[in-house]
């Protein structure tokens, strides 16, 4: 039978082994915990890996959003202006040849700045979401959480009032090179009008989801509800009118 002393010993000896164990574990159950970006401390309660689901998909979700928005309209301007290229071949009417070819260079810028502006958007996204897995899982989510803030900032200022005073005076110089340039003032407010409103159409539909994203992200509200699937499509339909006959790009958000 143990004596008093021997029992003592094995008590002392049990609690050095609990304390033991629970100075072992105590690194393992915070070892998902990450430590929380500036302004955002309600993620400081979430295990690190849902946090990166979370941007994970947000990330995929947007970039899938921009590169639909991007295509569609990017066909848009590309047919619009293969179409005044081709008009223009078959012309000899100088203000018609102007016409077009002020229509051919304006399209085609169209086309080239939907291609390229968005990669401002998806590529560090397109990057933040490629390293998310990386081994060291609190630079990876440090860095995606970098990226979450910083292109919110692009897409407000690409979805804010710069982008609808550019496109009124991006269009607006158009008007004018036509109308003081070749005094061609018809076509120019023609070309102004329609420039304007595709531009506008433009920028109202082009995907800016990342600031709910922000907000959902800041407050710890990572489940519910859960983000939306993307929602845009696009599609080709025929187009016959006693004047013309053809096809158009048609998408929807």
């Amino acid at each position: 039978m143990p004596t008093r002393s021997g029992r003592r010993f094995a008590s002392i000896a049990v609690a050095m082994l609990i304390c033991t164990g629970l100075g072992l574990a105590s690194p393992s159950a915070r070892a998902d915990a990450c430590p929380a970006p500036e302004g955002a401390p309600a993620v400081a309660r979430i295990d690190s890996q849902a946090r990166k689901e979370f941007l994970a998909h947000a990330f995929e979700r947007e970039v899938e959003d921009i590169d639909a928005w991007s295509w569609t309209w990017g066909s848009v301007y590309s047919a619009g202006a293969i179409t005044q290229g081709v008009a223009l071949t078959q012309t000899v009417n100088p203000g018609n040849r102007t016409d077009l070819t002020v229509g051919v260079i304006s399209t085609a810028f169209g086309a080239s700045s939907l291609t390229l502006l968005p990669l401002q958007l998806t590529v560090p996204l397109r990057s933040a979401r490629r390293h998310i897995n990386d081994p060291d899982t609190c630079a990876s989510l440090a860095r995606a959480e970098r990226t979450l803030v910083s292109v919110e900032k692009d897409q407000a200022l690409a979805n804010g009032i710069l982008a609808h005073i550019g496109n009124v005076a991006v269009n607006a110089g158009i008007a004018l090179i036509l109308g003081l340039g070749y005094d061609r003032w018809k076509s120019a407010a023609i070309s102004g009008g329609v420039g304007v409103a595709i531009g506008e159409a433009n920028a109202f539909t082009q995907p800016h989801h990342l600031r709910e994203v922000l907000e959902r992200y800041r407050s710890g509200h990572l489940d519910v509800p859960p983000l939306p699937e993307s929602s845009i499509a696009w599609s080709i339909v025929p187009v016959a009118t006693p004047q013309m006959s053809g096809a158009a790009i048609v998408g929807s958000w």
